[in-house]
């Protein structure tokens, strides 16, 4: 059953975005890259030979099922299939590249981006797709489709079995389809900017915390700058061009906004 509506809810982002299934297979499909442009404190990738984490380091390239995790002080900043987005990953996440490719030129063709964020927060600037492309963010609870915007998502683990999902607008426009249907009705959720919707036990839809939007501003724009010029490729220091985010405080502020119903 539970698969049933996570393919379900697949389908729905997928509608939404105007995106063919079978979009992969089409002639000229391409691999997508990723590629790691600063690091901070602890990071590590799954070594996909042997099933062990190895330390992660600046100007690594990775392709589509890759892993990726950060311990307490662990900050990545990396470039997502090519330069269709520029995401930063913060402390305590991790997070699988599932799908990556591109038809065309990776600058100025279509693009399938698809992550699985299973704990933590992660900022992305993603830009605006073409009508062919995809980009797509799938949680413990639920499946987002992005048409081009600035966005965060926030899996919160509070035991291993139960998951506070936070999917938050910061700007542009963004899709939600919980995998968990209230009143048993599928539902899809057009998130435009400063929008959040919690994903819990019960469903949340609200504004975005003031302080937590503006947080989110300040890093998606250091972000920008790595998108728009690469310039960012590691080693030690602060602000953009050097290793360390220019922000001391950490994107992914505090507690998510929901709690799971009682």
């Amino acid at each position: 059953m539970k698969k049933t509506q996570v393919l379900f809810a697949c389908a729905l982002v997928l509608a939404w975005a105007g995106v063919a299934v079978l979009h992969a297979a089409e002639e000229g499909h391409k691999e997508g890259k990723a590629t790691i442009r600063s690091v901070h404190g602890t990071v590590l990738y799954m070594d996909g030979k042997t099933g062990n984490w190895l330390p992660l380091k600046p100007n690594m390239k990775f392709s589509a099922g890759a892993s990726l995790r950060t311990g307490a002080d662990g900050v990545i900043d990396m470039s997502v299939n090519g330069l269709a987005s520029a995401v930063r990953i913060d402390s305590g996440t991790t997070m699988q590249i599932q799908t990556m490719s591109y038809v065309g030129t990776p600058r100025e063709g279509d693009t399938t981006t698809m992550l699985k964020l299973q704990e933590g927060g992660v900022l992305a600037v993603i830009k605006k797709l073409s009508a062919s492309s995809t980009y797509e963010v799938t949680t413990p609870r639920g499946v987002a489709g992005i048409r081009g915007t600035m966005c965060h998502w926030q899996v919160h683990l509070i035991d291993p079995f139960h998951t506070v999902d936070t999917f938050d607008c910061v700007d542009g426009r963004m899709v939600v389809a919980p995998f968990h249907h209230e009143n048993g009705q599928p539902q899809t959720y057009d998130l435009t900017s400063k929008n959040s919707v919690i994903l819990s036990d019960k469903i949340t839809l609200q504004p975005m915390n003031t302080a937590d939007l503006q947080i989110f501003q300040n890093e998606g724009l250091n972000l920008n700058f790595t998108f728009d010029t690469g310039n960012r490729t590691g080693g030690s220091g602060t602000g953009p061009g050097t290793g360390t985010p220019n922000s001391t405080t950490p994107f992914n502020a505090g507690q998510p906004q929901g709690q799971p119903a009682s």
